[in-house]
């Protein structure tokens, strides 16, 4: 089975609804007030579906993909490469990240163009897979889990880089245990770690 297919049949189960519409209610309190933002790695473009209210942009670099999210969401999507951001400087001020930094070659790289792309004072947050917890060491023993792409798990590592271009916080986030999804601070309990920066 493609990725397509599995992220179309994983945001129409009932479980990944209810994990999505977790991470999209996250999002929406924390940008709300931004007037546009990017999100880079938009996938299938859930995010810009589900936040009807706010001004996204969706990137990805998989035309597949952009074209499945032009079927659900009238917003603007944009093929390109999140290490090189075809965007001039201060373009935005709000960007967004779920479950994709950790997957890319020069997570660094990234971090520096979100900078570049975003004002002064604009919000970055990044929901990274928390490698701690229950949910992603029980992906990890399956044989055909995209989970197996990542190529980042040292958290500490990316939120110290993080650090010194945002004034930023981090918490633990979306507890998964099985087909239950609920509020936890646990790191072991919560699937994503998310760290939030303002551009200093």
């Amino acid at each position: 089975m493609n990725d397509i297919k599995k992220f179309v049949r994983f945001y129409k189960s009932d479980f990944g609804r209810k994990v999505l519409a977790r991470e999209a209610n996250y999002l929406k309190k924390e940008l709300k007030d931004r007037k546009k933002i990017l999100d880079i790695g938009c996938g299938i473009g859930y995010f810009e579906e589900m936040l009807p209210g706010l001004n996204i942009i969706g990137l990805d670099n998989s035309r597949e993909m952009l074209e499945e999210a032009r079927k659900s969401s009238s917003k603007k999507f944009v093929f390109g490469d999140a290490e090189h951001l075809d965007f001039p400087e201060e373009s935005f001020d709000g960007a967004f990240m779920v479950t994709t930094l950790e997957f890319l070659d020069d997570y660094k790289k990234v971090v520096d163009e979100v900078v570049r792309v975003l004002e002064p004072k604009g919000k970055f947050v990044a929901m990274i897979l928390n490698p701690e917890s229950e949910y992603f060491k029980s992906h990890m023993h399956k044989a055909d889990s995209y989970f197996r792409k990542i190529k980042h798990t040292n958290l500490k590592e990316i939120e110290s880089y993080i650090s010194k271009l945002f004034a930023m916080t981090g918490e633990y986030f979306l507890g998964i245990r099985g087909q239950e999804v609920f509020d936890t601070r646990d790191k072991n309990l919560a699937s994503l770690y998310v760290v939030k920066g303002v551009k200093v």
